[in-house]
């Protein structure tokens, strides 16, 4: 009778999905890190001076947007040249990691003829886009 541990069959998905969430996680965090860094050293000016924020946190959002003309929905990638913007991307990363690493298993998934989980992981990412790009968001 053999003693030793197999891995179980399935370890390649986990070993997978695993990898793409380092190496996703590593890179989100570097770019938060260093669009941070950008934003406390003044290298990247902010829209919103650290000074005006004080004053701008006891507005209500209708007001805090009609006082500072800041960015609502998509519109912020077009703010990224500035610091507190650009600190927006680097948390938008993480929550693409998800997306990333569910689309990575696809291709694999239909390699070994796992269809249904390759069409689990595809309705995944396709929610996912859906809801970021506000289709379920009504209105």
């Amino acid at each position: 009778m053999d003693l030793k541990r197999r891995p179980p069959e399935d370890a390649w998905i986990q070993e997978r999905y695993a990898l793409w969430l380092d190496r996703c996680t590593r890179i989100a965090f570097a770019v938060t890190l260093a669009a941070f860094l950008l934003y406390a050293s003044g290298l990247a000016a902010p829209w919103i001076s650290l000074e005006q924020l004080p004053a701008l946190w006891q507005l209500s959002l209708p007001q805090y947007l009609q006082a500072t003309g800041a960015a609502t929905g998509w519109q912020w990638l077009r703010m990224l040249r500035y610091g507190d913007y650009l600190n927006i991307a680097g948390i938008s990363l993480f929550a693409l990691v998800i997306l990333v690493c569910h689309g990575a298993m696809i291709v694999p998934f239909l390699a070994r003829g796992e269809r249904l989980l390759a069409l689990l992981a595809a309705l995944q990412v396709a929610v996912l886009v859906a809801a970021a790009s506000g289709f379920f968001a009504g209105g």
